[in-house]
């Protein structure tokens, strides 16, 4: 049996790595014996990162359907009309058969045929129906639509929905969600709008993100910790460069930054933690979490106390170093959860969508979150001092919170 894993990012983002290694590990505990393909945006990066993790049995790793080449905008202007013109050409086709992958040629022809000796495909594109991407939002969902078409069962794991305010990206969602066979939720705000929506596809669960079922690897800690120079018992650090569309809050990136930077201040001199910067993206564009992290360093008194992580690590790697941690500061979504999840230690988080905050909700730490357009040291500071006088009893509550939400996933997954 085959599963195609489709809509996956790349390897410089952890937790688009983190959603790609718990899909094929859901996959072959489904399908014992199953082969897995995974269509992606960077297959080199996703190959060696899963060989490194020791998740690449049985498992073939492909460049995704529509990947949007570098380079100008002419190039990108004639990559679009080709692109157009196969999904017309696809979906004449379609009219016809369902193995329509004897019509093309070239890396198409051989996406259209894993995809025919499918059963199932699952969807980890988490934020594809979302109009704040409108560059990937509307190719995504004609690719998965595709997939429907050609008679395969689509799953929808770790879904989050919107913001949407499109009338042709609500369209087209609407018509794919339908048409899908299980949709597996992340946030209720979500959920609400697939039941506003009136969702007609026979499978749906107001489940978690399956990035919480990201396993460690105990015997890699020590050499973790020494590869960087870092101490057990550290403060984690994850950080964000945000564009802040639509926020309604006075901060911005570099307010946000400095409340970061003073709060670090203040962890160290009363605390005298060593502080840990571990980034979620690297090497995608010029802003990424270690450009960030290097701003916010500049911005603080105590720098000498601080270990700046630079290189990409995989989801094994950063779930292992954030269970060496005492708790992390945390924006990026899957640093919240590889810390709080696999690494079982609590987390405050600067939540830049509404996602973070329902998952702080989830795992009843909403009172340690703050949105990111009213991010201030004030308030931060508050979080990690009352964070320290309570905990035992924070760490043992997160535990059992977690031990809950792991089996409801699990449980849920049995459904489809």
């Amino acid at each position: 049996m085959k599963v195609i894993v489709a809509e996956a990012g790349t390897a410089n983002n952890v937790g688009s790595m983190a959603l790609i290694e718990n899909a094929i590990a859901i996959a072959q505990e489904k399908h014992p014996g199953c082969c897995v393909t995974v269509f992606c945006l960077d297959s080199k990066s996703v190959s060696e990162t899963l060989e490194k993790d020791c998740m690449n049995k049985n498992v073939t790793v492909m460049d995704d359907l529509f990947v949007i080449p570098s380079g100008g905008k002419l190039k990108k202007f004639f990559w679009l009309f080709q692109v157009i013109c196969w999904i017309l050409y696809s979906r004449l086709t379609l009219n016809f058969t369902k193995h329509i992958s004897k019509f093309f040629r070239g890396r198409r022809k051989k996406n259209l045929q894993e995809v025919e000796l499918a059963e199932y495909v699952y969807c980890i594109g988490a934020e594809r129906i979302n109009d704040i991407y409108y560059k990937t939002a509307l190719l995504s969902l004609y690719a998965i639509g595709t997939y429907i078409k050609m008679g395969k069962k689509l799953v929808h794991l770790s879904l989050t929905i919107g913001p949407v305010f499109n009338k042709s990206t609500i369209c087209m969602a609407k018509n794919i969600l339908n048409n899908s066979h299980a949709i597996f939720i992340r946030d209720q705000k979500s959920f609400d709008i697939l039941k506003e929506w009136d969702c007609k596809a026979p499978c749906q669960f107001n489940s978690y993100d399956i990035a919480l079922l990201q396993r460690i690897n105990p015997l890699k800690a020590n050499g973790l910790l020494a590869e960087f120079g870092i101490r057990p018992g550290f403060v984690g650090v994850s950080c964000i460069n945000w564009l802040f569309r639509k926020a309604n809050g006075p901060v911005r990136q570099n307010e946000y930054e400095q409340a970061i930077a003073q709060t670090l201040d203040y962890i160290i001199e009363r605390y005298k933690f060593q502080i840990v910067f571990t980034p979620t993206v690297v090497g995608v564009g010029s802003s990424d979490d270690v450009c960030i992290g290097k701003h916010i360093i500049q911005k603080m008194n105590n720098s000498a106390e601080v270990i700046a992580i630079k290189r990409l690590l995989s989801p094994v790697e950063m779930a292992t170093l954030y269970s060496q941690c005492t708790f992390s500061i945390v924006t990026r979504m899957h640093a919240a959860i590889l810390c709080s999840g696999a690494g079982k230690h609590p987390i405050i988080a600067i939540n830049y969508l509404y996602k973070l905050r329902e998952y702080m909700k989830n795992i009843l730490c909403e009172e340690y979150s703050i949105d990111i357009d009213y991010t201030n040291s004030t308030e931060l500071k508050s979080f990690v001092d009352r964070l320290m006088g309570n905990y035992n009893q924070e760490y043992t509550r997160l535990e059992n919170r977690q031990t809950y939400i792991k089996n409801r996933i699990i449980e849920n997954l049995q459904f489809f």
